[in-house]
Order: C-alpha cells, then structure tokens, then sequence
C-alpha cells in the first residue's frame, strides 16, 4: 500500500500595510535594513511622534467613554492640566517601548499638537466612533506571475495582509448626537454620492502633513499610496462579519491642525507650484495671511476652518477604487519577493534592493543614507563637465 506524503510545512508569507507594504514603497533599502534586518533606528523622530499622538487620542477617548463605577464619561474640550496629564501617561507608555521624542523642542511640539487635536477633532470625532484600534487580516494570491520565474522562491501560493484601523465610525445619519457636527458634513460633502442611513467610516490618523500631488524618482506618489492603504483596509474590514457597508476612508493628517514654521513654508510653495488640493479662497483670511507672511515672522495662527480643511482628506470608497488599490498592493509585495530572491541569489544586499532618495523627509531620518549609492549620487558635489 502506497502512503501519500504529507507536503513541507511552510509559512504564508505576511505582509502588514503600513510596516511591509508603505515602509518598502518609502524606500526599500530602508525597509531591508529597519523592518527585515530589525536594526533600530538611531533617529525614531517619526516613529516617537506617531505612537504619542495616537496614544493621546486613545487615552482622551477612554476619558470620553468613561470607566463605569470608576470614572464619569467626560467629553472634550479638556482643562490643561488634565490633557498634561493624559500626555504625561502616554509618554510614559511610549519610553517603555524604547521611544524617546530626543528633544524637548520636539517633545514640547507633540504635547502641543495631541491637546490641538483632542480638542479641536475629538470633540467632532469622539461621537462618530464605533470601534478603535480594529485589526484587520486577509489573504490574497501571491502574484507570481508579476515575478519572473527565477525569483520565485516561495512555496506558498497566497499571501497575508493585516493592519490595524486607528477607528472605524458607525454613521447614523438621523442620530440626534450627530445633527450640525462638521466632521459629518466635510466626509458626506467629499463622499458626492447617495449613501444609505447607517454606514461605516475608516479613519485612519498620520502623523505628518498633507502631502502634495508629486512623485517619487520610483513614479510613485505618497499622495496615492495612503489612499491605496485605506481603500485595503475598507477591502479587509468588508470581509468582517458585524461589518455595515463602508462608504469612505478619512485620513487625518494631524500636523495640520498646528504647522510648524517649515510646514507653511512648505505650504506656500504647493500653492504656488498648485501640487496642493486645499487652497486658500482667494480674499478669506488665512489667503491674506499666508500672502503676507515670511518666515522671519512668529508662525500665523491660520483659522480653525482652514486648518480642518487641510487635516481631513476624505477618500470614497467603491468596488473600482478597491480593485485599483489591491492590485497596487499586489505589485508591490512582487517588488519586495523579487528583491528579497535577488539578494538570496546574489548574495549582495545595497545592490540588490530598490533605494528613493527623492524623498527629502525618510532620507533624513535614515542611518543608511551615509553609504546609500542613491542618496549620494543626489546630493554629493560634482565636478563640472567639460
């Protein structure tokens, strides 16, 4: 009798959406060294400022939810003295991860920024929420004919992706809690469809600014790779059973709500250049304001109506733009197989891996970049040809 053989144990392959899949279309070196190889980064700036952030909007939220036979619900906005002592918690959470703001000017600004953004958007958003911190998983086929058959190393034939949703908001259009609330109003307003009473919303908060309509030397935009990741997270949570039907994804660009003196210097470029979406109206206040300023002056006080203008970009989400946004992902885990075979094979690791030094903000925080071949033929001098 001829016994079958049991097939090699092997591991699906996963690829998480912010970690894998936005850390390589970043730079791809970068990647191999921080999320494959695991070397901590000497500079976690970013890194410090995204775990804070969100872990202030957390702490605020539970304030709001209240702890029964403990705590009263308490709605934004908060006193001074209890947003410092939310901060303080959550730095104190955040060191234990190893992650430390390495500045004070640096920690002074993510103090002042989680207070901006508990009380001018949690009043607004705190009511929305439906769930936070929501894991999603799913698995797709890898896409091995997007490899070429000698960097297909996997026995696998599927692969994971997972990620984490900041918040997802259970809409009741009628809910007396909702009638006049703005954050409402901008999502239905850039939504421009019919939706039906009770729908679901991914809001996924970023640390950073808006980023402007430009590519990468990879012809990739940031632009639309953030809108890719939410259109997945829409894909993954609609495959969740208690799931209502998800009609939008909302990044919350979070640095808008207080710039910095180089984010309206930046500003004001993307205006001029027009590779911004949100401009000011011509005449309003923060138009006459921006005109006037420069940057030896204290950094404006743009209106809040403004500032909600920059920080909330709404993305619709349907059937299309999720299709668009898999087979982005799709191709882009083939990228990463094919550079993760090439370095198999060659036995070469810098040569092997796609580099972006077109990206000013992750070359900046990069150990690699003193020995990266990309970066340095940007930015070391040459000589003149002759």
């Amino acid at each position: 009798m001829r016994l079958s053989k049991r097939p090699p144990v092997y591991s699906l392959p996963s690829y998480s959406l912010t970690g894998d899949l936005l850390g390589f279309l970043r730079c791809g070196l970068q990647y191999r060294y921080t999320k494959i190889g695991k070397l901590p980064a000497t500079r976690p700036l970013q890194a410090w400022f995204g775990s804070f952030i969100h872990g202030v909007l957390e702490e605020a939220y539970r304030r709001y939810l209240g702890i029964p036979e403990i705590q009263a619900p308490q709605a934004p906005p908060y006193t001074d003295d209890l947003l410092d002592e939310m901060c303080q918690l959550v730095n104190k959470r955040v060191a234990a991860q190893g992650l430390f703001p390495w500045s004070q000017d640096l920690e002074e600004l993510g103090y002042k920024r989680a207070k901006m953004a508990v009380n001018e958007l949690g009043v607004l958003l705190f009511p929305m929420i439906s769930k936070a911190e929501v894991r999603l998983t799913g698995a797709r086929p890898l896409p091995k004919d997007l490899i070429p058959i000698q960097y297909q190393t996997r026995e696998a034939d599927r692969y994971e992706v997972s990620g984490v949703v900041d918040v997802i908001t259970h809409v009741e259009l009628h809910a007396p809690e909702l009638q006049n609330n703005e954050l409402l109003r901008m999502i239905l307003q850039g939504i421009q469809r019919d939706v039906s009473d009770s729908f679901e919303v991914i809001i996924d908060y970023k640390g950073m600014r808006r980023p402007p309509k430009t590519v990468t030397e990879n012809n990739l935009s940031f632009w639309d790779i953030y809108a890719w990741q939410t259109q997945t997270y829409a894909y993954l949570r609609g495959k969740q059973q208690e799931s209502l039907p998800v009609v939008a994804g909302v990044l919350i660009y979070l640095n808008e709500l207080l710039p910095t003196r180089q984010d309206i210097v930046r500003l004001k470029q993307e205006i001029e250049k027009g590779t911004t979406d949100v401009l000011p109206e011509k005449w309003s206040l923060e138009d006459r304001v921006l005109k006037s300023w420069r940057p030896s002056q204290p950094v404006p006080n743009l209106p809040l109506a403004y500032r909600l203008k920059r920080a909330i970009r709404v993305v619709t989400v349907d059937l299309n733009s999720i299709q668009e946004a898999l087979d982005k992902f799709d191709e882009t885990v083939a990228r990463i197989e094919i550079c993760r075979a090439k370095e198999l094979k060659q036995g070469r690791l810098i040569s092997t891996w796609e580099k972006n030094s077109s990206d000013e903000e992750t070359c900046n925080v990069c150990d690699a970049r003193t020995f990266c071949p990309s970066y340095s033929a940007e930015t070391l001098p040459k000589l003149p040809l002759g």
